[in-house]
């Protein structure tokens, strides 16, 4: 959460990866809000990493990968919410501009 808001350059082909605190057993999960597909692209689904306590139900990390496409400029937005509630507000927004150069 410490780069939230901090301008990210990428080359096309590179990779960003986010690391974000998650907690799926309690339901939310992160989930791509807004980024555009002609630039960036998720490869494969979110993975998860429980914590180092060994507890079940311990919050952990995931982790999103992304793909640059080709140049120009975007913005990644990733929510932390549970997807299925509607007219909930997140737990947490992820917003990073993003330029591919």
């Amino acid at each position: 959460m410490s780069d939230n808001g901090r301008r990210v350059t990428l080359h096309p082909a590179s990779r960003l990866v986010i690391g974000l605190e998650s907690n799926p057993t309690t339901g939310y999960t992160w989930e791509v809000m807004q980024l555009d597909p002609a630039l960036l692209v998720m490869q494969g689904p979110a993975q998860f990493k429980a914590g180092s306590t060994g507890l079940v139900g311990a919050p952990g990390s995931q982790t999103l990968t992304f793909q640059a496409l080709k140049t120009g400029t975007t913005s990644l937005t990733l929510l932390y919410h549970r997807p299925w509630e509607t007219g909930v507000e997140p737990i947490h927004t992820f917003q990073i501009p993003i330029t591919i150069q």
